[in-house]
């Protein structure tokens, strides 16, 4: 029972949690160990500061530049291929996740054919 009592204590004190923030943006940022940092939605943050003489400052804070991840531009753009298009057969299978696809991507007037009125379409 006291080795039982004796790992449970070595599991428990090797976990641990990260706290991630998310922006607005799709950026991401990991604290670390004992790191504060403040969060607002609003760019007018300001810090006070107290000094022995009782006067009290107030400067701006800047937004926290640091960033573990930075989203590419085309992450998460579904790309057209025209070839992909082209060869696709709608409603061949039914409707699956590859005929929404090709709805939203390919057919971009929703006529139902992949054809030169539509704005992928490649000469």
């Amino acid at each position: 029972m006291k080795f039982f009592i004796f790992t449970l204590a070595l599991v428990s004190f090797g976990a641990t949690a990260q706290t991630v923030i998310n922006y607005e943006d799709g950026s991401s940022y990991t604290l670390k160990n004992g790191e504060s940092i403040f969060v607002s939605y609003d760019d007018n943050l300001w810090v006070r500061q107290l000094y022995a003489k009782g006067d009290v400052y107030f400067r701006k804070q800047i937004p926290w530049p640091k960033r573990d991840h930075v989203p590419d531009p085309n992450e998460g753009v579904v790309q057209s291929d025209h070839e992909w298009c082209l060869s696709y057969a709608p409603w061949s299978e039914g409707y699956t996740f590859e005929m929404v696809r090709w709805q939203q991507v390919c057919d971009s007037n929703n006529d139902g054919v992949y054809d030169e009125n539509d704005t992928v379409w490649e000469d």
